[in-house]
């Protein structure tokens, strides 16, 4: 029963998903299915532009509304300190020419002028103080008993002498003054005034200094400026406002809020900053103002206003960030500085600014209203759009409809008829014709398909094989990490895997594969890996040369050695110091090589034939062998000891068998090659060689696919090389062996390295070998790159002909070149060069 469920509730499952919900949908279910979204996408996305945008422009509305406020009450205060300080000269220059200073106050007073608390002159010398106070439009003249009473004594305003110039006029800030005011009631009783004064320094008849003078009003009237602007009697009011709370208040250079505004036209005297200070941290109080505020440092945007201000900026912010009980609105503050002129026509100085703070939630209740709307106009555009898509898609599925039930008829592929139905709809009538070309196309070539299936199914493996993935492989070869080692698979991957970790430790190697396998290869990728990367690779084929010339190669020799040793000869060991030695065919080599080969591995240090004297060396030694040395071991032909001194690590190099997925890359890198040697270009396999190559066992491995596919492109006729002309062993060939150029012959050698002893093979050549001095193309080509270069070894000059050329034929071409006069030979054995000499 269970095994009946599960299948149950997957259908169930699928049969609800939103895919084959929308397959099973129909057209007028679709195009509401795909409208309805994008409508309302469309408009969620215009309605939130248009509310940032509008959001925006309200907020730079507003604040341009604060600021203009607050620029309005910083002009009002500027400009009745400025009738302050006129008055104040008034005054001063009616006294120096000895003018009843007291009726002129008095009549201000009376006048309607500003209503001035206290008028004082206080003489530097001779003389005794003369105070008036205004109190209530009043003006009283204090006697002396009563100016013995004021505090703080008025004679201490003379320290202000010395910081006075000429004319120059110096408010205070707010400073509480005691005087006594004579009552019917209660006599003499002392009242308590905030105030700011204003100072002058006065001049006598002759323009000598001989007091100073301040005037003073009741601190009440600067703050009366910030409520008259926050009121219905504001000179700005101009609609009615809303119930947020506002409110501005004074602070002085040195961060103090000295008052705010009284809210809601509050007729209180008292001067208050409790609304300013909400939120901030600092000092209350001050002398003679026990309710200013110093907000603490921790407000750093605080005091950074407070810099602005003291450089005369103005400014207009958006507190995001305010804490406490208004954090459900954006604050709006506006800031500017109050300037006085000391001087008439002199440089205005800061004496303080006016912030005001605007908590208004028109952007809010806007945001309110705008989403109220763009819901209203989203319910009606889904509304309209469900009408419009249920009144149109029945008409226009109809032809659809009727056209899918014809086809739906036609099920026998021998029987198809093409359709003719009567609307006359433009997509109709195309879809239509172009089911009825398809119809008339498959009927005509439905006759044709089976035979045509089996010709291709003939000339498929004619067809030139798809070599895109080989031929980047080969064009990215020279970013690989192993550049030398081609091919795909876990085998090669591995063996790169095992070269790798062999490079990263200094030991020595055994390299074991079948011939033709690469073995060479392996050890100068573990050279070019490894950390002797830039020192010497010294190659030398341990069965390319007899006992005593191995030997000599190996260790060299010193002069007089024997009778040939005319020069001293550094060996293989000591050519490649601080490098690496390779060996190859390490079982090739003597028992008496083998004992010399063990006791100079051993301790790292050797004596040349001739030579009483040992030299230490310093290399890494890599060998390789295609036999079984365990075997040769048990048949005595190899040193035990030396096997384990050698087999340190040991990489075996995959056959080719084992990787049929690299012979694609391998024949198409071997097939360039090929192209190079015999002027050809563009040849390409079909698939049928491919398959074919892929399918043979290779018993010769690389070596043997090297000479088919060499073999191949000489011998082609086209570009396109086909499975016939892939001959492999056991195949008869078209042409005879005697028939190959020369060229074809040195391509078919053994791809091992031949023995670095070039003065050995030079002496071997016939010497009719060397009669010729003319250049044949492989040797032209080959001077045309040496030309360029200083000098070129025997290696160097098997890489510039393709990498392929045997020893004794490079060698050949570069002694030819001697004669020639085009090079000049330096150097003995691995360190013979050629120089160019032209």
């Amino acid at each position: 029963m269970s095994e009946n469920t599960q299948p149950t509730e997957h259908n169930n499952s699928s049969m609800f998903s939103p895919k084959r919900l929308w397959n099973r949908t129909g057209l007028r279910g679709k195009l509401l299915l795909s409208l309805l979204p994008t409508i309302l996408i469309i408009i969620l996305i215009v309605g939130a532009a248009s509310y940032k945008v509008s959001k925006d422009y309200i907020r730079i509305a507003l604040g341009r509304t604060v600021a203009m406020q607050n620029l309005a009450i910083v002009h009002d205060i500027e400009m009745f300190m400025n009738n302050c300080a006129t008055d104040l000269r008034y005054f001063a220059l009616s006294k120096q020419k000895n003018e009843d200073i007291s009726i002129q106050f008095q009549n201000m007073i009376m006048a309607g002028g500003i209503p001035y608390y206290e008028l004082a002159y206080i003489p530097a010398s001779t003389g005794k103080p003369q105070i008036q106070i205004n109190k209530s439009g009043v003006v009283t003249k204090l006697d002396d008993a009563a100016l013995g009473r004021v505090s703080p004594n008025p004679l201490l305003e003379l320290e202000k002498i010395s910081t006075l110039k000429d004319r120059e006029v110096q408010p205070s800030y707010i400073r509480e003054i005691t005087y006594p005011v004579q009552n019917n009631k209660n006599g003499n009783m002392l009242i308590k005034e905030k105030v700011v004064r204003f100072y002058i320094k006065t001049l006598d008849s002759k323009g000598h200094p001989d007091g100073i003078m301040f005037l003073s009003v009741k601190a009440e009237k600067l703050r009366n400026f910030l409520t008259l602007y926050d009121s219905k009697r504001s000179p700005l009011w101009s609609f009615q406002r809303s119930d947020e709370l506002r409110f501005s208040y004074f602070v002085d250079p040195q961060g103090w809020i000295l008052f705010q505004s009284i809210p809601k036209e509050d007729d209180s005297s008292e001067l208050t900053s409790f609304l300013a200070r909400q939120g901030y941290q600092g000092t209350l109080g001050k002398a003679e103002h026990n309710v200013a505020f110093r907000p603490s440092e921790i407000h750093a945007d605080y005091w950074e206003r407070i810099g602005k201000i003291q450089k005369k900026e103005k400014g207009l912010e958006f507190l995001f960030h305010e804490s406490g009980q208004y954090s459900s609105t954006i604050p709006t503050l506006a800031y500017a500085p109050v300037c006085f002129k000391k001087t008439p026509g002199g440089e205005s100085e800061v004496y303080g600014a006016i912030i005001y703070t605007d908590r208004s939630v028109l952007p809010k209740v806007a945001g309110y209203d705008f989403m109220s709307i763009l819901l209203v106009v989203s319910g009606i555009a889904v509304a309209a759009t469900i009408l419009v898509v249920l009144f149109f898609g029945r008409s226009l599925t109809r032809p659809i409809r009727e056209f899918a039930a014809v086809m739906s008829e036609q099920t026998s592929l021998d029987q198809l008829k093409e359709v003719d139905l009567p609307y006359k709809d433009n997509d109709l009538q195309v879809l239509q014709k172009a089911f009825n070309r398809i119809i008339r196309h498959v009927n005509s070539q439905y006759i044709l398909m089976k035979a045509k299936d089996e010709k291709l199914v003939a000339i498929n493996s004619q067809e030139k094989a798809d070599m895109k993935k080989e031929t980047q492989a080969l064009a990215n070869l020279d970013v690989t990490v192993i550049p030398e080692i081609i091919g795909y698979g876990k085998q090669i991957n591995n063996l790169k895997n095992e070269i790798l970790k062999a490079a990263e430790v200094d030991v020595d190697v055994l390299i074991y594969g079948e011939t033709g396998t690469g073995k060479q290869l392996v050890a100068e990728a573990v050279h070019n890996n490894s950390a002797r990367r830039e020192k010497p690779f010294i190659s030398v084929n341990c069965g390319a040369l007899d006992e005593n010339l191995l030997l000599d190669a190996l260790f060299g020799h010193v002069k007089g050695a024997f009778s040939d040793a005319k020069t001293d000869r550094n060996g293989a060991f000591i050519e490649a110091h601080g490098g690496t030695l390779f060996l190859d065919e390490i079982q090739s080599a003597s028992l008496k090589v083998q004992q010399s080969l063990l006791r100079a591995i051993a301790s790292r240090r050797l004596k040349p034939l001739g030579s009483d004297k040992e030299i230490s060396f310093d290399i890494r030694i890599i060998v390789a062998t295609n036999a079984d040395l365990t075997t040769l071991i048990k048949e005595k032909l190899f040193r035990e000891d030396l096997y384990y001194r050698l087999k340190v690590l040991m990489i075996q190099t995959p056959a080719l068998r084992e990787h049929p997925e690299s012979i694609p890359l391998l024949s198409l890198y071997y097939m360039k090659q090929a192209e190079n040697l015999t002027d050809k270009k563009d040849i390409a396999l079909s698939r049928g060689a491919v398959a074919k190559l892929k399918s043979y066992q290779w018993p010769g491995n690389v070596r043997e696919l090297v000479n088919s596919i060499t073999r191949a492109v000489v011998m082609a006729n086209n570009k396109l090389i086909q499975a016939d002309e892939i001959k492999l062993e056991g195949e008869s060939c078209s042409y005879a062996e005697d028939e190959h150029p020369e060229s074809v012959k040195q391509s078919f050698a053994s791809e091992e390295t031949i023995s670095p002893d070039e003065d050995t093979l030079e002496e071997n050549m016939d010497s009719d070998q060397l009669q010729s001095t003319s250049l044949n193309d492989r040797q032209l080509k080959a001077w045309k790159v040496i030309r360029t270069m200083d000098s070129v070894s025997r290696n160097e000059y098997q890489k510039i002909v393709g990498g392929r050329l045997p020893s004794r034929t490079a060698i050949y071409d570069l002694q030819i070149l001697v004669k020639a006069g085009k090079l000049r030979k330096t150097g003995r054995g691995p360190s013979t060069r050629y120089i160019v000499d032209e």
